[in-house]
C-alpha cells in the first residue's frame, strides 16, 4: 500500500484524481475530509490500496457484492467507508 500527499493541479477534480491513482473517489474524501470539490494547489493524502475497483451495479448490495468477489462485507465497509452501495459508486474490493 502507498501513502503520499499530492498537490492539485489545473483541472483535476476528485474523479480525475481517483481514476489516476486507480482509488475510489470515496477513498479520497475520506482521508482529506472533503465536502466539496478541489482547486489547484490543494494538497491530499492519496492512500493507494491493494484490491480491485469495481463500480457497483444496479441492485448490487454489500452481501451480493462481497458473494461475487468471496470477500467479507464487512471489510468491503471498512476499506470503504461506506455503510450502503449505490449505483455507479467505485469501491475498492479487498484482496
Amino acid at each position: 500500500m502507498k501513502k503520499f500527499f499530492y498537490r492539485v493541479g489545473k483541472g483535476e477534480t476528485v474523479i480525475s484524481l481517483a481514476a489516476k491513482f486507480n482509488v475510489p473517489p470515496i477513498a479520497i474524501i475520506n482521508a482529506n475530509g472533503l465536502c466539496g470539490e478541489v482547486s489547484e494547489g490543494d494538497v491530499l493524502f492519496i492512500e493507494e490500496t491493494g484490491g480491485k475497483i469495481y463500480t457497483v451495479q444496479p441492485f448490487d448490495t454489500l452481501i451480493t457484492v462481497a458473494e461475487k468477489f468471496n470477500a467479507s462485507p464487512e471489510e468491503i465497509v471498512r476499506v470503504n467507508g461506506v455503510d450502503y452501495l449505490f449505483y455507479g459508486l467505485k469501491i475498492i474490493i479487498p484482496e
